[in-house]
């Protein structure tokens, strides 16, 4: 299903995201539910007819992770709990964007958009193909960012009703990257950069479990403030 066109926002220039809204439409569409059987899922706060937009990507609410900074994490894994535990935070929680090659982690409550199938494809057996009732996508402000992206409704959408996306279109790439062993060159030096917008939005994110908190724990050991850069800098403890 293609993606319904995002309104125009005029205050927004070509190329410049410094004016993009930095609030989520998140928590105005969807709340954070625990559903039966599954832990916490999303669910409407109002009927969404098809086509809806409930979720739009701004500069603060989502961390972009590349394919070489994942490898480095999966590398600090293997010797340090809460790296491991971050890895698998990132593999549940995340959205793979194959035109950058990364994989981009929600600070808010997207990160609960649970795995599910209500439009299945005719003739694939894994259902690769087939659709929940939310789909993901859309035209960035600039070439190398999702701000601008959104997830609408592919059906009408009942309040109270879990919302759902079929994150089976992502299971190779996370599979080729678990393969992954060896990192390029440079990779000792690889940094994770968080501003304090985006931490605040994580903080307000639903942090009830350890994998929901595997950010946090990560910052806390890991992150120092650089007030020259005006961001948090979280170093990989990756040695090549």
């Amino acid at each position: 299903m293609l993606q319904p066109k995002t309104p125009k926002l005029s205050s927004i220039l070509p190329g410049d995201v410094s004016t993009y809204p930095q609030n989520t439409m998140i928590t105005k569409y969807t709340r954070l539910s625990h559903i039966p059987s599954m832990g916490l899922g999303l669910t409407a706060t109002q009927d969404l007819p098809a086509g809806t937009t409930w979720y739009l990507a701004t500069v603060d609410n989502y961390l972009p992770i590349p394919r070489r900074t994942f490898t480095a994490i999966c590398q600090a894994g293997k010797r340090n709990p809460e790296w491991e535990n971050f890895k698998k935070s990132i593999e549940i929680y995340s959205v793979y964007s194959e035109r950058w090659d990364t994989v981009n982690f929600s600070l808010d409550n997207l990160r609960f958009l649970n795995h599910g199938i209500v439009e299945r494809g005719q003739e694939d057996e894994e259902e690769k193909d087939g659709m929940g009732n939310v789909d993901i996508g859309g035209t960035a402000v600039t070439e190398d960012t999702m701000v601008g992206w959104s997830a609408w409704t592919t059906r009408d959408v009942k309040e109270g009703e879990q919302l759902v996306f079929n994150y089976l279109k992502f299971k190779d790439y996370f599979e080729a990257l678990d393969k992954e062993t060896v990192c390029g060159e440079g990779t000792g030096d690889v940094e994770i950069l968080l501003t304090r917008e985006q931490l605040g939005v994580y903080v307000d994110s639903g942090l009830e479990r350890d994998i929901d908190k595997a950010l946090m724990m990560v910052i806390a050991k890991w992150g120092v403030w650089d007030e020259g850069r005006g961001v948090f800098v979280i170093k990989v403890p990756f040695e090549v």
